[in-house]
């Protein structure tokens, strides 16, 4: 896949998860989110740097420590340089969880599930439907909803209905032709029944008709089931990142 490919996708995903604050520093994107997922508390390695890479993790370190953080490096393959990783090894940094991003190019040839009401929800309607599918207190999902808020490129929160009841939802957010699945998930009682499916293809269509013709998705490495559907879906891999932590 084409390099320049590789950074839009990884730009666009950038913008369709961004965190409360972050800052830049020498080409690095620090950001941060009250603790709220890696993705929104780490240091983003984007561009090659002009300052010496020890004394830029200890800067690092001395701002995620301020804001009573851990610092967490999250290390793109196609963007690290082999000196960045020595650099982190030689401060005890270690990697871990694995991340794949999946892509696949756009097609207007999407089956809906038949007997399924899917829902254009607003943020807080859609944040209520995401704590019952997942049986959490919808005082834990505040940091997520201030993260979709944030969102500036034009996104869609769909909610799927079977016999009434909430099943599945998911979040789509194109940037120029590129659109990004984010928290796709079904409730656990209605799996293996084609709805992560049906909401992955409902959010094709929205994008398709806005004029995205490239859909990429993050997965974490461990999650086996998720990456065989993608996968079945036509999704291959791009690129993975890490993370990377002191011990």
């Amino acid at each position: 896949m084409e390099y320049d490919l590789l950074e839009r996708i990884e730009e666009a995903a950038l913008s369709a998860w961004q965190a409360p604050r972050q800052m830049l520093y020498d080409g690095w994107l620090l950001r941060f989110a009250d603790s709220y997922t890696k993705r929104a508390n780490s240091v983003n390695v984007r561009y090659p740097s002009r300052l010496p890479l020890d004394e830029k993790i200890a800067y690092c370190e001395a701002v995620y420590a301020r804001q009573n953080l851990p610092t967490i490096f999250r290390l793109p393959e196609p963007f690290t340089s082999p000196e960045v990783l020595s650099a982190l090894e030689r401060h005890g940094y270690t990697r871990f969880d694995p991340t794949f991003v999946l892509g696949r190019e756009t097609t207007s040839d999407i089956h809906i599930v038949p007997g399924v009401d899917i829902q254009q929800l607003n943020t807080q309607d859609w944040i209520r439907l995401r704590a019952a599918l997942t049986e959490t207190p919808l005082e834990q999902w505040a940091v997520h909803q201030a993260i979709l808020d944030m969102i500036v490129p034009e996104k869609v929160l769909l909610g799927l209905y079977a016999g009434g009841q909430p099943v599945a939802c998911g979040m789509g957010v194109r940037d120029g032709e590129l659109l990004g699945y984010f928290s796709i998930f079904t409730s656990p009682a209605a799996r293996r029944r084609g709805y992560g499916r049906g909401m992955m293809d409902a959010l094709t269509r929205w994008g398709v008709e806005r004029g995205a013709t490239f859909g990429y998705l993050q997965v974490e490495g461990d999650n086996h089931p998720a990456l065989a559907m993608y996968e079945n879906l036509g999704f291959e891999r791009c690129y993975q990142y890490w993370y990377s932590k002191s011990k």
